[in-house]
């Protein structure tokens, strides 16, 4: 039987068998497979050794809610009984944020962290709903907590500059998404963000050599989030930071790559028009300004 691991965009599953020892396969694949887990009493959640270590003197803390956890060894145990009840409120608060029931989801968030303030999730569960609310600065606080409580996981932290960047603080979203990257220096997705934020500050030399860096990790297949056409929105930051440059062939290049990898994306095709506009290609800029402006209309 295979388990999926609750850390933060782990890939590695988590292998139960009966075999002595453990299954042979997943033994000798320790990279995509673990024999050796914990669960959560109170929330049910599995984790594999690397995102919960097990403590030496004490028992390690689940990185969702809090509690304490047991050897999986204990699943078939703790699975025959209810989760607790702080998590079955969670739980009914995601349910109706799903169906966009932001302040009754909310409503439940705050009644689980008041019965358990260390609900990890139950705080970024909060920061989200308070987001969708409007309520900005509320929402980097709760995404804080989240990220007090659990510093190893840096969705909080990108989250932050998500809001920092849509109230346009791009600085201070640049700050956070660093402090995302260094909880994971392989979040590509938090590296895409920040070089947004940096174009916007007309730092576009830092762009480039985010975007290498980038680049890097993406070929190697080492991202920590396998963020869905990450290539493809690297190139993109990166053509615009060639423009800004003046660099327009270079840019006009990597731009291609960019829509060659997709999705269609407004900007990669505005700035493709510029470059050829700057290099003399008016009729093909017209033709590239004309698809950027449906896309974006």
């Amino acid at each position: 039987m295979l388990l999926a691991c609750a850390g933060w965009r782990c890939q590695r599953m988590i292998s139960v068998s009966d075999v002595p020892g453990g299954n042979p396969v997943a033994r000798n694949d320790p990279e995509h497979f673990s024999i050796r887990f914990q669960i959560c009493p109170d929330c049910h959640q599995t984790f594999c050794d690397q995102c919960a270590p097990k403590a030496m003197l004490r028992a390690s803390k689940c990185r969702e809610c809090g509690g304490k956890l047991v050897d999986g060894g204990q699943r078939q145990k703790v699975n025959g009984t209810q989760k607790a009840e702080f998590v079955r409120v969670h739980d009914e608060g995601y349910a109706l944020g799903a169906e966009g029931d932001m302040n009754a989801a909310l409503a439940c968030f705050d009644r689980a962290i008041a019965q358990r303030d260390g609900y990890v999730a139950a705080h970024f569960s909060r920061g989200m709903a308070l987001r969708n609310l409007g309520r900005r600065e509320e929402a980097i606080a709760a995404f804080e907590r989240s990220a007090a409580l659990d510093p190893r996981n840096p969705q909080p932290l990108f989250d932050i500059g998500k809001v920092r960047s849509a109230l346009g603080d791009k600085a201070r979203a640049v700050a956070a998404y660093d402090r995302a990257l260094t909880a994971e220096p392989r979040f590509v997705g938090a590296m895409i963000n920040k070089m947004v934020a940096l174009l916007d500050l007309d730092r576009a030399a830092d762009v480039l050599a985010l975007a290498e860096e980038a680049l890097r990790i993406e070929a190697a297949d080492s991202s920590a989030d396998h963020t869905p056409h990450a290539t493809a929105y690297v190139n993109g930051a990166k053509g615009a930071a060639l423009l800004k440059l003046g660099r327009d062939e270079e840019a006009l290049a990597v731009l291609d790559a960019a829509i060659n990898d997709g999705p269609d994306t407004p900007d990669n095709y505005l700035n493709r028009a510029t470059a050829l506009e700057r290099l003399g290609r008016a009729q093909e800029a017209a033709a590239a300004r004309r698809i950027g402006e449906q896309l974006r209309r």
